[in-house]
């Protein structure tokens, strides 16, 4: 079985990694893309509203 990304989920705090906004989009993308073969529905649907909520700030971010 495919390993999770722990930090996605929220279940680790990585000291090490600091994403950008496109960066996080990309990598929540990718991780929703493996879909149930890795990621429970509950999971999937934690992941999307990240997604939902990164790509917003994004979006206000880059407002005129």
């Amino acid at each position: 079985m495919a390993e999770k990304d722990l930090e996605m989920l929220g279940e680790v705090a990585s000291a090490t990694r600091a994403d950008s906004l496109p960066e996080r989009i990309a990598r929540l993308k990718r991780e929703i893309a493996r879909g149930e073969a890795v990621y429970s529905g509950s999971e999937l649907r934690l992941l999307q509203r990240r997604l939902e909520e990164c790509e917003l700030q994004l979006d206000v971010l880059l407002r005129p």
